[in-house]
């Protein structure tokens, strides 16, 4: 199922997250405005976007053969002129073997991403929680 195209309605059924097929969403008018995630797109349900992370992981795992991510030059335009609305905060490895975009499969803008040594996360660390709160506030 192509990012930037899906249902961000849920349902449990026997513990699995059923998740309209991309053609279906489409059909119903729930991709993406602009082409990418931004403001201006829904908020994306918790079971969802972990749907989401977890299919792209494994896409990554495939190879980049299996990959949905196209990125268009065009789609910067709209992140700056429409802002972000990132599906998911993801705390991350600052080490540069892990780029976190390309092992989820996803844009610029699907995720907010914040990177420090150890993943780890503590009060005296006031900018990664700092930034955390923007995250799951303003944004």
């Amino acid at each position: 199922m192509p990012f930037g195209c899906f249902s961000a309605k849920a349902v449990k059924k026997d513990e699995e997250i059923a998740v309209v097929p991309a053609v279906e969403a489409k059909a119903a008018g729930e991709c993406y405005k602009h082409g990418v995630r931004t403001s201006h797109d829904s908020s994306v349900l918790p079971d969802v976007a972990l749907k989401k992370l977890r299919e792209g992981n494994e896409r990554f795992v495939k190879g980049p053969e299996t990959s949905v991510t196209n990125f268009k030059p065009e789609y910067i335009t709209a992140l700056a002129t429409h802002g972000q609305r990132p599906m998911a905060a993801i705390l991350g490895c600052a080490d540069s073997r892990a780029p976190i975009e390309i092992m989820f499969d996803v844009q610029p803008g699907d995720v907010f991403v914040l990177r420090n040594a150890g993943n780890t996360l503590s009060h005296a660390e006031g900018s990664v929680v700092g930034s955390l709160e923007y995250c799951v506030g303003p944004l």
